[in-house]
């Protein structure tokens, strides 16, 4: 969500979409948002605006527009704009984040929430309360797993994972709300990947590789994220898993190798580095799965890390045939070579 980052007295505070749903069989939409750790939940549908021809006509209009993904010059997130307007004074009106609160990963994923309805009156787009106090709303993550699956690993309470505050930049987008940089009880940083509902396959894979991962004689110093522990409550419920955190101001492998003043030495290096470590890998028995730019992170000694073994892959780098093998890992570092090389070319 790209809201500008210089705020006067008006402005609401930063806020993400954090949940978009909607059917093909019928108009009712789903939008949740997160600001200062509260979740507003915005529900409409084609009838809410049926006094007011114009409202409508947009509403239908952005709901293509999410179903086409883009139209006519519109995106998604023109919708998002467009629905949280109404919503923006009760954000202006939530009380700031106490500086030096301390934020624990329990407070995202059992935030406060309020729920409204979008709908036309008198001509203008409203939100309106549809219930009137907040509650603890049921928990968008978390996956439960026997004990035995997760015994292997150091276990940590949401409650025992501290927030670090994102830095915001001086210019561009605010800091997204959603958690990545965390600190455990032991003073250990680590990046959390959340794990949603319904993923009970993926972060099994992810658990599979990270086992073998540990298990195998790989370099310390090789540059590929690693599990730390996990997120997990009382009842066997995982939330998240901790990895290694890579320090890279949110730069990738796409972002920097398509700067056409990147010096040609750091091209050879990054090519070098992935190379190294997808051959390191397969040499132990890990397929990385979806190989590409945007899972390579450069780190701000301008090293690439090889991240994200959840499996999966992306059309034009991984061949769906090939999905989740050494075969496709290859066909993908080819091209991302290529790719790296292709934007040396254009910036010369």
């Amino acid at each position: 969500m790209a809201h500008p980052n210089l705020r006067d007295a008006q402005s609401p505070p930063p806020w993400d979409v954090v949940e978009f749903t909607f059917s093909d069989r019928d108009t009712n939409v789903e939008l949740t948002i997160l600001c200062n750790k509260t979740c507003f939940t915005l529900k409409a549908t084609a009838a809410n605006f049926s006094d007011s021809p114009e409202l409508e006509e947009k509403y239908l209009f952005f709901l293509n527009v999410a179903r086409n993904f883009e139209l006519d010059g519109y995106t998604v997130e023109d919708f998002y704009d467009w629905a949280a307007e109404p919503l923006l004074p009760v954000l202006r009106s939530m009380p700031p984040i106490e500086e030096g609160h301390h934020s624990f990963l329990h407070e995202y994923l059992f935030p406060a929430t309020v729920t409204f309805t979008l709908r036309a009156n008198s001509g203008k787009l409203t939100a309106v309360p549809f219930q009137s106090s907040l509650k603890e709303s049921q928990s968008r993550f978390g996956v439960v797993l026997p004990d035995e699956t997760s015994a292997a690993w150091p276990c940590f309470h949401p409650c025992e994972v501290q927030l670090s505050p994102q830095r915001s930049l001086a210019l561009g987008p605010p800091p997204s709300q959603t958690p990545n940089k965390v600190v455990l009880k032991d003073g250990t940083v680590a990046f959390v990947k959340l794990v949603r509902r319904g993923d009970k396959r993926i972060l099994l894979r992810e658990l599979e590789i990270y086992t073998k991962i540990r298990a195998a004689p790989l370099d310390d110093t090789l540059h590929i994220s690693r599990l730390q522990g996990l997120v997990r409550d009382g009842n066997g419920a995982i939330y998240g898993l901790l990895l290694t955190y890579v320090d890279c101001g949110r730069a990738t492998l796409a972002c920097a190798a398509s700067k056409p003043n990147t010096p040609t030495i750091l091209r050879q290096k990054w090519a070098s580095q992935i190379q190294d470590t997808v051959n390191q890998l397969h040499s132990a028995g890990i397929v990385w799965g979806d190989a590409k730019p945007e899972n390579v992170l450069i780190d701000k000694y301008q090293d690439a890390w090889v991240v994200d073994f959840g499996g999966g892959y992306t059309d034009g780098w991984v061949p769906r045939a090939l999905a989740g093998t050494e075969e496709g890992d290859m066909v993908a570092l080819e091209k991302m070579i290529a790719f790296i090389g292709e934007r040396q070319s254009l910036g010369g």
